[in-house]
C-alpha cells in the first residue's frame, strides 16, 4: 500500500495545479519504514508463538482426557453385567443350576456387547496351526489328526476389529512316534 501511494499524486493538490514530483524518501524514513515491518513482523511472529503454544497445550490436555475417559463407552456397556452378576450371588438360597443358568445368561449377554465394540474370539480348536492367532504351549504325539492341528485351547484368542488382540493358547498335535525303532533309514526299507 504505501508502494500506491508514492505513485499517486498528493491529495492536497489543487485542481489545474500542477502535482509536484514525488521525491525521494530520505534516508532516515527508508529506516523507519524498515523498523515498522521488522516491529511488525516481530509482533506477528510473537502472535503465531503463542497461538501455537496454546495449540500444544490444548492438544495436550484433549489427549489427557481421552486417556482418562476414552473407555467410558465401553465400561458403560459392562455395567449391567456387572449388575446381574451382583443379582445373582445375592440370591438367597438359589440352587446352583439356577444361579449357572443365570451367569450362562450373564455370559452370552456379554460376549454379544463385546461383538458390537468389535471383538470376535479366534475359534482354535480343529483348526490349523496358525503362528499369526495362536501360540503353542504343548505340543502332543497324536495318530488320529494330522500334524500341526489345534487339540485343545488353553486360553481363548481375539480380535479387535480384525487384528490380534490376545492369541489362543493352544495345544498342538504332533506326528505320532515312529515304530520304536528310531531309525528312519531302517523304517524306509520296509
Amino acid at each position: 500500500m504505501k508502494d500506491k501511494e508514492k505513485e499517486l499524486p498528493s491529495e492536497r493538490a489543487v485542481p489545474g495545479e500542477e502535482p509536484e514530483p514525488a521525491q525521494a524518501p530520505e534516508a532516515g524514513m527508508a529506516e523507519g519504514g524498515a523498523e515498522d515491518d521488522a516491529a511488525e513482523l516481530k509482533t506477528r511472529l510473537a502472535y503465531l508463538a503463542a497461538e501455537f503454544d496454546n495449540f500444544r497445550k490444548r492438544v495436550a490436555r484433549e489427549r489427557e482426557a481421552q486417556a482418562a475417559f476414552g473407555n467410558e463407552r465401553l465400561l458403560r456397556a459392562i455395567l449391567p453385567f456387572l449388575d446381574n452378576l451382583e443379582r445373582a450371588l445375592g440370591q438367597p438360597g438359589s440352587s446352583k443350576e439356577t444361579l449357572l443358568a443365570g451367569v450362562r445368561m450373564t455370559y452370552d449377554q456379554f460376549q454379544a456387547e463385546l461383538r458390537k465394540f468389535g471383538l470376535e474370539r479366534i475359534e482354535a480348536e480343529g483348526q490349523a496351526f496358525d503362528p499369526v492367532l495362536h501360540e503353542a504351549i504343548a505340543s502332543v504325539p497324536w495318530g488320529g489328526k494330522p500334524e500341526g492341528t489345534v487339540l485343545a485351547e488353553a486360553r481363548k484368542g481375539y480380535l479387535l476389529n480384525g487384528r490380534l488382540l490376545r492369541p489362543a493358547q493352544v495345544t498342538v498335535a504332533a506326528a505320532p512316534p515312529d515304530d520304536g525303532t528310531g531309525d528312519p533309514a531302517a523304517d524306509a526299507g520296509n
